[in-house]
């Protein structure tokens, strides 16, 4: 077959548009810093970057799960921690009041005194937490102690879902930590009766058993927080460490390799150069080319 210079000439200009699509390619890749830029360029790739944009939206829901559930047993910790040091000084001062020593006047003034724990321990059991009350359970709205009474609060503690099937409970709410009841009363009926006690010029020794068992349950309460929180902060350090894979893997799949598309942009240019030159000679024409 003999080879025309029309199908020389047609060849070469197919090889440079071929040259000039995958330069165009390249340099929209790093331009956008994407590997492409429709579904029909990669189908399988989309679906795959799809997949990891799914699963990597879910794993930033968990986080941010883990997290408030991290910030909520810090704070609720606070307030615990606020009680136990109340508790303590009605402890002090029971002991202190029971001392024989201790005259009826001595023991209203003491009285004096727990009256106004009992209002802290209400502060404490009130704590603000988000947009309703730390220790309300899932009923945020409903504030636990009014009127000096505690109130009736949902004992649904708040959850937390940090994987797929996986949660994280409270279980710590105003009935498990005010409304423990020792000897049928619970924490605030049992400092009132203790002031009760030493307002009647009454010794209260009798009640420091009573005043034991509620600190013992406080921190019981305080250890399942603690719990919690180290759950939370597992599962937060693990889900950090997903997503880092997951968004490793979609930029994988998705993200130009700059470096590597600088290179053969690089080697296209020279492709089209050398072509351009070549092409420069061969398409040269001359009487004796005619004449063949």
């Amino acid at each position: 077959m003999r080879v025309t210079h029309k199908m020389v000439s047609q060849q070469f200009i197919q090889n440079l548009n071929r040259n000039n699509t995958s330069m165009e390619k390249l340099q929209g890749q790093i331009s956008s810093g994407k590997k492409f830029e429709k579904i029909s360029d990669q189908p399988g790739a989309t679906l795959q970057g799809l997949t990891y944009r799914s699963t990597l939206s879910h794993v930033e829901q968990y986080q941010k799960n883990a997290q408030d559930g991290i910030d909520w047993s810090t704070a609720i910790d606070g307030a615990l921690g606020n009680v136990t040091d109340v508790l303590h000084r009605v402890r002090e001062l029971t002991v202190e009041a029971s001392n024989d020593t201790i005259n009826e006047s001595d023991r209203k003034n003491i009285a004096v005194e727990i009256r106004s724990l009992i209002q802290q321990v209400g502060n404490s059991a009130n704590t603000a937490y988000g947009s309703g009350y730390l220790f309300s359970g899932t009923d945020l709205n409903t504030q636990p102690y009014q009127n000096g009474t505690l109130q009736q609060t949902n004992e649904n503690g708040k959850e937390w879902t940090i994987g797929q099937g996986i949660s994280v409970n409270g279980r710590v709410h105003a009935s498990s930590v005010f409304g423990f009841p020792v000897d049928g009363k619970n924490l605030f009926e049992t400092i009132d009766a203790l002031a009760q006690t030493l307002e009647n010029g009454e010794n209260p020794g009798a009640l420091l058993n009573s005043i034991d068992n509620q600190l013992d349950n406080l921190i019981t309460q305080r250890t399942i927080v603690g719990t919690n929180q180290n759950l939370l902060e597992l599962a937060a350090n693990k889900l950090d460490q997903a997503q880092f894979l997951t968004q490793k893997m979609l930029s994988n799949t998705e993200d130009t390799d700059v470096t590597k598309a600088f290179t053969e942009l690089t080697l296209q240019e020279t492709a089209i150069k050398a072509a351009l030159t070549a092409g420069g000679k061969i398409m040269q024409l001359s009487l004796a080319d005619f004449l063949r």
